[in-house]
């Protein structure tokens, strides 16, 4: 077990020293991110878990005098949120907490807390980092962002809808992730819209869902505000209007993205089941060491994040 010790912190322990800059105190932390993408919820339960279910196809047509068709709801996979417990403890020996000067020691619970912050924002974003994998799956058993999520409808779900075929890449599923890889650009965003102007439930039945918010790495700001800030078409020297305006979409820089090349497309919060479940907020604890006399300070808290379904978010990464 490490401590904290005088040895380790001698220049705490001096007089004459004009400023100590510590991260903690210096400098400013980012507004939080995850909470503009992902639903936030409370938990009382060891995990939570939800359940897929799909309603009905069209109607079919029924002959005179002939028995009408019965169908049924089908029942789909469960996605379970398993909530993890993360912590982090400082230990102080007694005399360095007495006897260091300009109170730095004692700064430990602000320390914690931008700790705190950050592992938010990691675990939620992670999500999206790890979503072309199968370490982030949906109710249907594949990856979050994938070219061929199983409807439960199967291959009658995508047959009754003549524009389908242009879209899928196997009957009786449908992609939210594009067959070839596409770089943020003014055709992928609109590429990426039309998508979603095609989306369709379970059973193929048409679904109105918009996207509202395109997340992108903070590489490739510049070209996000030449794309969306412009009035004109981008890079033309035509007078021609920028289409994309009228889709009212907005951009938002994420500083948790581990790459470069991904950008999502994303429909607004109530329509997507991104979420994260805070099964404890931070807590505090303090106490002292009775053997030592060394003070204890440990943070602990216990989150989940993940996505139940794949409706609502849109991905287009970069082609490696």
């Amino acid at each position: 077990m490490g401590t904290q010790v005088r040895g380790a912190f001698a220049k705490l322990m001096a007089p004459g020293l004009h400023k100590i800059y510590v991260d903690a105190l210096e400098t400013e932390q980012r507004a939080e991110e995850y909470q503009a993408i992902f639903n936030v919820k409370t938990s009382d339960s060891e995990y939570e878990q939800d359940l897929k279910m799909a309603g009905f196809g069209p109607l079919q047509e029924k002959p005179e005098n002939t028995p009408v068709a019965y169908t049924e709801m089908t029942q789909g996979g469960d996605k379970r949120y398993y909530h993890l417990t993360y912590a982090l403890a400082v230990r102080t020996s007694k005399e360095l907490w007495q006897d260091a000067k300009y109170g730095v020691i004692k700064t430990a619970p602000k320390a914690l807390a931008r700790s705190i912050r950050y592992t938010k924002e990691i675990i939620a974003f992670n999500i999206l980092n790890q979503g072309f994998s199968a370490n982030v799956t949906t109710t249907d058993g594949v990856s979050l962002f994938n070219n061929a999520h199983p409807l439960l409808g199967g291959p009658s779900a995508t047959s009754t809808w003549a524009s389908l075929p242009n879209l899928i890449s196997a009957a009786g599923t449908f992609p939210n992730r594009p067959a070839t890889d596409i770089d943020l650009s003014f055709t992928g965003v609109q590429l990426g819209t039309t998508q979603f102007e095609r989306l369709v439930d379970s059973q193929g039945l048409p679904i109105n869902l918009k996207p509202t918010k395109v997340l992108i790495a903070p590489e490739n700001r510049f070209l996000a505000r030449e794309i969306f800030g412009s009035s004109g078409k981008p890079a033309t020297d035509t007078n021609d209007i920028n289409s994309l305006l009228g889709e009212d979409l907005s951009y938002m820089v994420c500083h948790y993205l581990t790459n470069a090349g991904p950008w999502f497309m994303t429909a607004d919060k109530k329509n997507h089941s991104l979420t994260v479940f805070m099964r404890q907020n931070p807590e505090d604890e303090f106490d002292e060491d009775f053997d030592t006399g060394a003070m204890k300070q440990k943070t602990t808290m216990r989150m989940s994040a993940g996505a139940t379904d794949w409706l609502g978010k849109n991905n287009c990464p970069l082609a490696a």
